[in-house]
């Protein structure tokens, strides 16, 4: 239960830092660097996240891929000008 608690109380930053590191690294085909670079983040500015690093992750995932299946990343793609 206090897992849960942690995480819960987690959740809308770690939201926010998956979609910041989206808007950095735009697109499919870098997911193992944009998982690194959320790790990271997390690790850093959290001292007690590498105890919740497996629970972390799967949540990562499961974020990840709903928000592709939904297309809530399509927003994160760079503009391309016309030509």
């Amino acid at each position: 239960m206090k897992i849960l608690l942690m995480v819960l109380q987690m959740l809308p930053l770690l939201l926010e830092v998956i979609k910041s590191v989206e808007k950095f690294i735009p697109g499919s085909g870098n997911g193992k660097e944009k998982l690194i670079m959320v790790k990271d983040i997390i690790t850093t500015t959290y001292t007690e996240a590498a105890t919740l690093m497996p629970v972390i992750e799967k949540i990562v995932g499961i974020a990840v891929s709903t928000a592709n299946k939904t297309g809530a990343f399509d927003e994160a793609k760079p503009v391309v000008p016309a030509k």
